[in-house]
């Protein structure tokens, strides 16, 4: 699928919960959805920053929104924006339905709605270090226990439900010349606060997949998050979106993250995701969109923050814990894509007042319904 053809499934509007996979699909029954997730998403994210040497984004594609530091980061944060007109996505949902034999009924009615798609770029030095991360630590944090980390370092985010899940074990595809596998697909429910007493908290599921590059010194791997707005209604397994006066909103993203030769050729990191939400309710979706670039780029040095916090707790609980045991051991990562070093597990929970200036500034924000979610 070419960089700049367009997919129905990575799409704004989501899916329905009847279109997920059955709850007893085996990996086989699984393959073509995983695959057809990655034919959309991995095409996407790469054109926002194409991996050939010296390859720059297509400025009449994705629009530079400036850039940003923080005290918390070393790391440069570029912000991109991507507006995908409804008439462009009226054509993708006529495709789709002609190639399902159905009738595209939101292109015909005019429902179809266009997306601003928000995007974020930094490179990070690899190693366990104040204002930086390593590559384990990224695969723990992102990739193993995404749900988990976004909740521990998000100062917005208040809960979060893992649904549903399927067993993806054994599944490799083809995709943009990688071999991918190790896919994870979850059904997730984030809650995350947005301006109270202003604003009510919104309620995002999503159907999240996750693969990584496989072979001999590949290290990278995907997140892709899609829309369930009908989670709550439709499926016994939801908790967060089906509890009465849940306002259910809507994100799809998707982030890359990747290990690079960085200056004078050391180990980087280069994370990236693009996002484009709707957090429903009164509040109109060009206001929402008109606050995203100064919103998105600020997960990262939120990121940076509490990770080197996790460090801390970790390298105290060793000093107090006989033999570094108990709650705050440290892990080697067993994947295939890591390097064995030592990184710090997830908190359960996260103290909002020890948080950096960055978590403050949002806190209490109406932007952060431009942020919620990712």
């Amino acid at each position: 699928m070419s960089a700049n053809t367009l997919g129905p499934l990575v799409r704004l509007r989501g899916l329905r919960t009847e279109q997920l996979p059955a709850a007893d699909a085996t990996a086989e029954d699984l393959a073509p959805l995983l695959l057809a997730i990655l034919q959309e998403a991995v095409p996407f994210i790469d054109s926002a920053s194409p991996k050939a040497a010296g390859a720059k984004p297509d400025p009449k594609v994705w629009k530079s929104k400036g850039s940003h530091m923080h005290h918390d980061s070393r790391a440069r944060v570029e912000v991109l924006e991507r507006v995908i007109p409804a008439a462009e996505l009226g054509k993708v949902e006529a495709r789709s339905a002609a190639g399902e034999g159905t009738e595209a009924k939101g292109a015909k009615e005019g429902k179809v709605r266009g997306e601003t798609w928000c995007c974020r770029k930094s490179v990070h030095v690899d190693a366990p270090e104040r204002g930086t991360a390593s590559w384990d630590e990224f695969v723990r944090a992102f990739r193993e226990e995404h749900a988990q980390s976004e909740k521990a370092f998000t100062p917005a985010c208040l809960e979060a439900h893992e649904a549903q899940s399927w067993d993806c074990a054994g599944v490799e595809v083809d995709e943009g010349g990688t071999r991918w596998g190790r896919f994870k697909l979850v059904v997730e429910e984030m809650r995350h606060r947005i301006g109270k007493p202003v604003l009510k908290d919104r309620t995002f599921p999503v159907l999240q997949m996750t693969a990584a590059a496989l072979g001999e010194g590949q290290r990278e791997f995907v997140v892709v998050s899609i829309p369930v707005p009908d989670f709550g209604e439709k499926s016994e397994k939801s908790m967060l979106a089906k509890e009465k006066g849940a306002q259910v909103a809507f994100y799809v993203s998707v982030e890359r993250i990747r290990r690079i030769s960085g200056a004078e050729g050391k180990r980087s990191i280069e994370w990236l995701m693009a996002t484009a939400s709707d957090a429903a309710g009164v509040l109109p979706a060009w206001v929402q969109n008109l606050a995203a670039p100064g919103v998105i780029w600020k997960d990262v040095p939120l990121f940076m923050a509490w990770i080197a916090r996790e460090r801390r707790k970790e390298a105290k609980t060793k000093d107090v814990v006989p033999n570094g045991g108990g709650k705050g051991e440290t892990s080697k990562s067993t994947g295939a894509d890591g390097d064995g070093s030592s990184i710090p597990r997830i908190s359960s929970a996260v103290e909002v007042g020890s948080l950096p200036t960055v978590s403050e500034e949002t806190s209490n924000d109406p932007e952060l319904v431009a942020h919620a979610g990712r």
